[in-house]
């Protein structure tokens, strides 16, 4: 017996109970997290909600608030990149009168999932009104921290009486920093202020109202002196202990280099390493001043001079230099001012570190360092992209970072040429599971249907002409993955596919969390595939049923002897072989039971009874009608037979 329930967020369909892939990425409609696992789902709608989510109450009471709360969605409106767009959002909202209290929907779970650890509850300066309490749920719920605003996950203190909550490492900061090396010379207190200026980011903290801050009491007279929760904390001292936190001179930075450690968890915002470009985490050494920071595996590994195949001319080794407040220096492979490079005084060349040293290590790894693209007439060298280009890579068009092919030709001239490692080392000629007739040619087409995803596109893809069958990159890098009994080719698990392919078994949409036999055009859902018995005992037949992919009965009759009515042979069924006896799978699985809930129920049943009322008193009027046109009939033959 499946289970589904009606629940406001699809006022028209009942909501399935179904199992979702761990590959499935579709957001639930209330509490907006992932949902895998157990979930009541619409296909047609694409609604999803997790299962704790669907069973929230409908009603329930705050002890904040005198009246009761109604669980309700609302219309928000979110702007971003210049663009407005209409969102749902989840709330309980107070609906007597003029009352616009509302909480979100974090307080129900809170009050119906209680922590699986109890910690004593704590003070906190940013919250006096309420102790906070310990929290540790094993469901996953969308709250934000109030001092480092990232959203939680793990343990948490919270009040949610008030929608306040703290992540367990912020709620547990020192109340002081002293020596840190933003701002030796006084200590730093956390205190509670309005829209100030942190010294580390340069941002405001929290213009609309106030924030939690590491402050400097002493230099109130000469300015604020504030930082940022996650600003302040989020990196330190290495010996943080004690006196002595470490300081080195390297030759690539005109001041001392500390040495410090990052806690990345709570970082707000990223720094990243002078030498190989990636985000600092660990240990590291840093000049804060500067805003220089070098991995310390970095600084100890860095050259002074190196020959590199990009300027291949004997006797002009690249030697690193530092750049002056008076000069810039543009890096020769991605076209970036940079901080510090190798560069040759001899022909104004220059590589900053972060391309210099990615590509030298590809080049001793054995990768190509330049290439003749067949898309191409020039060659490509291999350089470091550390942003992207504008229009991005030509085959797959994703901007470019990292190790990529560039035509240095055409950008002389105002053009750019550019390819992903990854995509210009792509074969020319595939053989692909999803169609082993013939191989595949990797071509650049203005239009084609991508026969995996059901969906038209354009671009490059892989193809084949004499059939015209197409597939988009993104297709031809999936395998199959699964094998299902009823069906002769292993499937392959797409995560979103065009909503015109229909399940197989349900016979509803699959856009969403579905396999597919490419070859065959056969898909069906995940959950079905979990939910539906490959064999089963039915009462309505003698012999056990198997559950087959589709079937075509050799007597030309495509009729489900169950119900007696027509069926689609490409829509999978059960059998019985020995009987040539067939039945449509929902004649054969139990239906769907609804399961309102007691609050629909009630109102289903007050609305029952006045249209019945209604249907009565519509009875009687027009009785009451009938009985007045035999009374004036009547009184008209008495008065005939009177005179």
């Amino acid at each position: 017996m499946t289970t589904s329930l009606r629940h406001l967020s699809d006022p028209e369909h009942a909501l399935i109970l179904r199992e979702l892939s761990e590959n499935c990425r579709v957001p639930c409609r209330i509490c907006e997290l992932q949902v895998n696992g157990p979930a009541y789902c619409c296909w047609g709608c694409e609604i999803f909600l997790h299962r704790w989510c669907a069973e929230l109450p409908l009603e329930t009471q705050h002890p904040a608030h005198p009246h009761p709360l109604a669980l309700s969605s609302r219309k928000i409106t979110l702007s971003a990149l210049g663009r407005e767009r209409s969102e749902e959002a989840f709330v309980y909202r107070c609906s007597e009168g003029d009352c616009y209290f509302n909480v979100d929907v974090t307080w129900a779970f809170l009050n119906l999932y209680p922590s699986e650890e109890k910690k004593d509850t704590i003070q906190h300066i940013a919250h006096k009104h309420h102790p906070l309490t310990y929290f540790r749920l094993n469901k996953p719920i969308k709250v934000w921290c109030r001092d480092c605003e990232q959203q939680i996950a793990g343990p948490f203190y919270g009040c949610p009486i008030c929608s306040f909550y703290l992540h367990e490492f912020c709620a547990e900061l020192p109340r002081e920093i002293s020596r840190h090396p933003s701002h030796p010379g006084h200590r730093l207190t956390l205190s509670l202020s309005r829209a100030t200026l942190c010294r580390a980011c340069h941002f405001v903290t929290n213009p609309l109202g106030t924030a939690i801050v590491y402050k400097c009491q002493d230099c109130e007279g000469d300015g604020v002196i504030a930082y940022h929760i996650q600003c302040d904390t989020s990196f330190h001292p290495y010996k943080y202990e004690e006196n002595d936190c470490g300081t080195i001179t390297h030759f690539s930075h005109e001041h001392p280099l500390k040495s410090f450690f990052a806690n990345t968890r709570i970082m707000r915002i990223r720094f990243y390493c002078e030498g190989c470009g990636l985000n600092i985490s660990g240990d590291f050494y840093g000049c804060p001043v500067c805003e220089f920071f070098l991995h310390r595996s970095c600084a100890e590994e860095l050259p002074r001079e190196m020959s590199h195949f990009r300027h291949p001319i004997p006797d002009h080794p690249l030697a690193l230099r530092e750049r002056g407040h008076a000069w810039t220096l543009k890096c020769d492979s991605c076209s970036l001012n940079s901080r510090c490079a190798f560069t040759c005084e001899k022909c104004d060349f220059a590589l900053d570190l972060v391309c210099a040293l990615s590509t030298f290590s590809a080049f001793k790894e054995g990768v190509a360092t330049e290439i003749q693209h067949f898309s191409h007439d020039h060659s490509l060298p291999l350089v470091y992209r550390r942003s992207g280009p504008p229009g991005g890579c030509i085959i797959c068009g994703v901007s470019v970072t990292g190790l990529a092919y560039s035509c240095q030709t055409c950008y002389k001239i105002g053009k750019r040429f550019v390819l992903h490692k990854s995509c210009a080392e792509l074969p020319q000629e595939l053989e692909h599971p999803f169609h082993p007739p013939h191989p595949l040619t990797l071509q650049s087409k203005r239009h084609f249907y991508c026969d995996a995803y059901g969906t038209k596109s354009g671009g490059f893809c892989f193809g084949c002409d004499e059939c015209q069958f197409f597939l988009c990159l993104a297709a031809a890098s999936l395998k199959p993955t699964l094998r299902h009994q009823p069906h002769e080719h292993d499937l392959t698990h797409f995560e979103r596919i065009s909503d015109r392919k229909f399940c197989s078994y349900c016979g509803e949409s699959s856009s969403v969390d579905s396999y597919r036999c490419v070859e065959c055009d056969f898909t069906v859902h995940y959950s079905c595939i979990r939910m539906l018995p490959l064999a089963i005992k039915h009462n309505i037949h003698f012999h056990q049923l198997a559950l087959r992919d589709k079937f075509i009965d050799r007597f030309n009759e495509q009729y489900c002897d169950v119900c007696e009515k027509t069926r689609r042979t490409d829509r999978g069924i059960y059998y019985c072989a020995e009987c040539n006896f067939s039945a449509h799978i929902g004649c054969i699985i139990p239906s769907v039971a609804i399961e309102e809930a007691p609050e629909l129920e009630k109102v289903d049943e007050e609305i029952a009874s006045v249209k019945a009322e209604i249907e009565e008193t519509g009875a009687m009027q027009m009785k009451i009608e009938a009985l007045r046109k035999r009374l004036e009939e009547l009184t008209v033959k008495r008065d005939a037979l009177a005179s």
